[in-house]
């Protein structure tokens, strides 16, 4: 059966500090990938599989900017041409393993497994305060998954989960999220938007921003469904007359297959940037979160595997923006399946 995840898409590979001049792999979309960067500071990305045997490139070693097989010793250009076989004098012609486009923007590495075509008419997103920008600060980490891309995606777009699985994150006025104020639809994104009361503040809101626990404010919470492989959420507190202390949480959703996902996640912030306690705090309680997240998610995805009988869940309200960004991907999967019709092409 073919994954859910599209192929022609942008995916993180790696973040930028991941990648060095050592062999480096990493199995996305099913694919195993090897990855380093030219003397130049390039990054190259090719298939990490020998065309004589079967054998891991990222097992061999390096000769200059080229990949030296540690089987037989063939010899492999940056590109993916086979270039030298030490056992005859002749290289078989037209010989190469797959080399993939890539495109780095730090703290990511991207990478496109489709239509190599079709690359180049598709930038990869962008994102507002993608870096550390003046008056922002950031932190970064990667985490694996072991669970659908797509339960990841619907989690982040519906958080109302909150109140049983993060109690401690809910200020303590807010009984219940309010409906959402609005879900955005595009040929390729969904985005809502939310805002709650005025309420109190919860006490990781306090310790961040260095407001006294008793300030009260709206939380005005967006989240978006960028592209499959790239989810954005941005999470404003605005206490009474004040600045708004603004969140933003980038997380790249890269298949590693159809029940891992590998996590790149930045966190961006407009307040306490020269003050790396606060950081390190961030950093440690969303990592903590998304662990207990990954917990919930998996054991889904290990209840999907083990049904018998496949069938289908409910949806309520709050699973409006989660169920576009589905039926997004599905669609773009039939797309490239040749399954997709369009409204009156053959009418």
């Amino acid at each position: 059966m073919r994954p859910n995840y599209p192929f022609n898409c942008w995916y993180v590979a790696a973040t930028s500090d991941e990648i060095g001049q050592n062999l480096f792999t990493r199995r996305l979309l099913g694919s195993h990938v090897l990855l380093y960067r030219l003397q130049s500071g390039a990054v190259v990305a090719m298939e990490d599989r020998c065309a004589h045997r079967a054998y891991p490139l990222s097992e061999g070693w390096r000769d200059g900017d080229r990949v030296v097989s540690g089987y037989h010793g063939l010899v492999y250009e940056p590109d993916g041409r086979l270039v030298h076989v030490p056992s005859q004098e002749n290289v078989p012609p037209g010989v190469r393993v797959r080399a993939y486009p890539v495109h780095e923007e730090p703290p990511f590495v991207w990478i496109w497994l489709g239509d190599p075509g079709a690359a180049t008419l598709r930038p990869p997103p962008r994102v507002p305060w993608y870096g550390d920008g003046d008056g922002w600060a950031s932190t970064h980490e990667v985490l694996h998954v072991a669970a659908n891309y797509l339960l990841l995606q619907e989690h982040y777009l519906d958080l109302t989960d909150v109140f049983v699985t993060h109690p401690e994150a809910v200020p303590p006025d807010i009984e219940a999220l309010p409906p959402l104020d609005e879900v955005e639809v595009s040929e390729r994104s969904v985005s809502y938007t939310r805002s709650t009361p005025p309420s109190r503040l919860a006490a990781w809101e306090a310790e961040v921003t260095g407001l006294p626990a008793a300030t009260t404010g709206i939380r005005r919470e967006e989240g978006t469904f960028v592209s499959p492989g790239l989810h954005v959420q941005h999470y404003a507190i605005e206490p009474d007359g004040d600045r708004a202390y603004e969140l933003l949480r980038i997380q790249g959703f890269t298949p590693e297959s159809p029940d891992a996902t590998h996590v790149f996640l930045q966190m961006t912030r407009n307040y306490a940037v020269d003050d790396t306690r606060v950081g390190d705090f961030l950093a440690a309680m969303f990592h903590e979160w998304a662990t207990r997240d990954a917990k919930v998610l998996s054991t889904i995805q290990r209840r999907l595997d083990e049904d018998v009988h496949p069938r289908r869940d409910i949806n309520v309200k709050a699973d409006r923006a989660a169920i576009r960004a589905r039926r997004i991907a599905a669609d773009m999967v039939d797309e490239e399946s040749g399954r997709l019709v369009l409204p009156g092409l053959f009418s």
